[in-house]
């Protein structure tokens, strides 16, 4: 069965969190230079130089939405990187070199948004190149889907000119096998049928193709959450039939022989190997061990040793429910060690676990291993008064005021809508040095009479985010609500 990449045929071993894109349809180029606003189904041209290091694009997205990002070179030498800011200013995804890329010099990334609002785009490059580039975003919203059960298996029938099929399930507190079999009939097997998987983040972990093997296997990890199977075909002009199963890796049937011919099981011939292993590694994974250090504050260190022949590292974290936290995630290629500091809204899920697996760019999994935390406080006494002055002479301005942070060296100043059933959506952060305490407000959407401002306060200007350009180090924060009247005063 053809695969991208080329994985063997006895086991996939499924990479959780890594973040990929997928082929996306043409549609006409745009030119956006220097950033901008674009919508689902853009594309648009780009360029990065010295003079312009990054280009900045927003888009409205909906909570739940699937999001995917590409960003090619297209002329010179650039080697891009693309960010995903939160409409409350909090990176949420970025860019990788993953070991499904097929060009080094692409950078794709795919979310399941988690919130309603702007969200911004910020392009990049690595290692000094520059160049132009093109950008692609594609957006889909939710989609009816049909839940897979454990041991119970679903034949699904594909037919011409297909719809994709939906398909989702939750793995459960076991190694779980997802096997897909070819159930239709031909030299070898005929039907050309196309499955993606989807990780909980909305990250493209496998996309599986039919026509030459009877089926394919995914191992995905004990309480790694919800997972999306989409079922089309690769060749509109054919159809077939294929198996689902999903089981725990102990309950797994066995596999089909490599002399099979005809429907799945049928006239197996010669020794099945294993299809798949718990073992990753053996004596070479046996100092592979995680340590994790609290360095202050909310930040905490993580060390592992080097693996013999890893390409690449996945980081991740999770909390006491086995729920990932969404900024966690990163793949480190050839490091040893990460620095992350948790923010403030997760404090109270811990005790937390780090994940990390090493890995190598022909897809194996060399070794795994993780290391329980938790973050005990408290954080340094701090508290911030936030006013809002509405300016009576100005359409929609409004002044935010705030009492100093001790130890503050910079400040964000989240800007919320508050709509009709009293949620928040996210309009623009603003970022401001430590010796402020005012700043002037005129981004109000005109369909919005409400709003909230939140002031929080950092104890470093710079260093977090994609581009180290972001504070670190939370000390504190405070919220004021207010709106706008026929009259343009405070409500």
């Amino acid at each position: 069965m053809r695969k991208w990449p080329v994985w063997s045929k006895a086991a996939l071993i499924v990479l959780l969190l890594v973040v990929v894109g997928v082929a996306l349809p043409h549609r006409p180029v745009t030119e956006a230079q220097g950033g901008g606003s674009i919508s689902y189904g853009s594309k648009v041209l780009g360029r990065i130089s010295a003079d312009l290091p990054e280009v900045m694009y927003s888009f409205n997205g909906t909570a739940g939405d699937l999001i995917q990002v590409q960003v090619r070179n297209w002329v010179g030498t650039l080697d891009p990187q693309v960010t995903l800011l939160a409409p409350d200013g909090q990176t949420i995804a970025e860019s990788t070199r993953s070991p499904f890329a097929i060009e080094s010099q692409n950078a794709a990334l795919a979310l399941f948004l988690p919130q309603t609002g702007v969200y911004t785009l910020l392009v990049s490059a690595e290692n000094g190149t520059n160049g132009q580039f093109m950008l692609t975003l594609q957006g889909r919203g939710p989609v009816i889907v049909t839940p897979l059960l454990y041991n119970q298996g679903l034949d699904v029938v594909v037919p011409l000119n297909p719809q994709p099929q939906y398909f989702s399930f939750e793995t459960a507190d076991c190694p779980t096998v997802f096997t897909v079999t070819n159930l239709s009939e031909g030299q070898p097997f005929t039907f050309p049928f196309m499955v993606k998987v989807r990780n909980p983040q909305g990250g493209l972990i496998a996309l599986l193709y039919g026509g030459d093997a009877v089926e394919d296997r995914l191992v995905l990890p004990a309480r790694s959450g919800r997972y999306e199977v989409e079922v089309s075909s690769e060749d509109p002009q054919q159809q077939g039939v294929i198996h689902l199963l999903l089981t725990c890796a102990d309950q797994a049937p066995g596999c089909v022989g490599t002399g099979a011919t005809g429907a799945a099981g049928a006239g197996v011939a010669g020794a099945c190997p294993p299809c798949f292993s718990e073992d990753f590694g053996g004596e070479l994974c046996d100092a592979f061990d995680v340590t994790a250090t609290h360095e202050g504050d909310s930040t905490f260190s993580f060390a592992w040793p080097a693996v013999e022949g890893a390409d690449w590292y996945i980081f991740s974290i999770v909390d006491a429910w086995g729920a990932l936290l969404l900024d966690s995630p990163v793949i480190l290629e050839g490091e040893t060690s990460h620095l992350y500091a948790l923010q403030p809204a997760d404090f109270g899920r811990g005790p937390f676990t780090a994940h990390v697996q090493a890995g190598t760019e022909a897809g194996g999994l060399l070794c795994t291993d993780e290391t329980q935390f938790s973050f005990e406080g408290p954080l340094p006494e701090c508290s911030i008064t936030v006013g809002v002055d509405i300016v009576p002479t100005e359409e929609r301005m409004a002044v935010v005021g705030w009492t100093p942070a001790p130890g503050a060296a910079a400040y964000t100043i989240h800007l919320y809508a508050v709509d009709s059933g009293g949620g928040l959506i996210g309009i623009r952060v603003f970022i401001v040095p430590g010796d402020a305490n005012s700043y002037h407000l005129t981004t109000f959407p005109g369909d919005y009479s409400q709003f909230r401002v939140e002031v929080r306060a950092y104890s470093q200007a710079t260093g977090g985010g994609a581009f180290g350009d972001l504070p670190q180090g939370y000390l504190c924060g405070g919220s004021a609500d207010f709106g706008f009247g026929p009259d343009r005063s405070q409500l």
